[in-house]
């Protein structure tokens, strides 16, 4: 189980704690993952269908920290009709053997790789993924 929380991962996770609140987010939404108390907040300000600023609250495990961490890492300048695809990526990833970065996501996926092999900490990684078909107008 420490494999998992290595450097790497503890700094998406760090990073995701240090994110700016929006003053004026357009978009909420919430998640839980009510097996392990995890919960995540994420906030969006959309222009033209393109997700401007963002930021998550996560409130629960470094794995769901860091994967709020890169949430926060890749969403800002995508459409918000991308964000469902980006959560389906990181699940079959997770699911995955051995499988190559998936297209769109950064390095620091890799600080998740020691994770695929818990599948009951994947929903912890992919909260706030999971966000994408919640949002509602703020």
């Amino acid at each position: 189980m420490q494999s998992i929380y290595q450097d790497q991962l503890l700094a998406l996770a760090r990073g995701a704690r240090a994110s700016t609140a929006l003053s004026a987010p357009t978009h909420t939404a919430e998640m839980n993952n009510p097996v392990c108390g995890d919960r995540i907040r994420a906030t969006l300000t959309v222009a033209g269908g393109t997700i401007t600023h963002a930021h998550a609250e996560a409130k629960g495990c470094a794995l769901c920290e860091a994967g709020a961490g890169l949430w926060l890492g890749m969403v800002v300048g995508r459409e918000m009709a991308a964000l469902p695809g980006l959560y389906d990526t990181l699940t079959d990833w997770l699911k995955a053997g051995q499988p190559p970065r998936p297209d769109g996501f950064s390095s620091d996926i890799e600080a998740f790789a020691p994770v695929r092999a818990i599948k009951n900490r994947h929903k912890c990684v992919t909260l706030a993924f999971a966000t994408a078909d919640k949002f509602t107008s703020a």
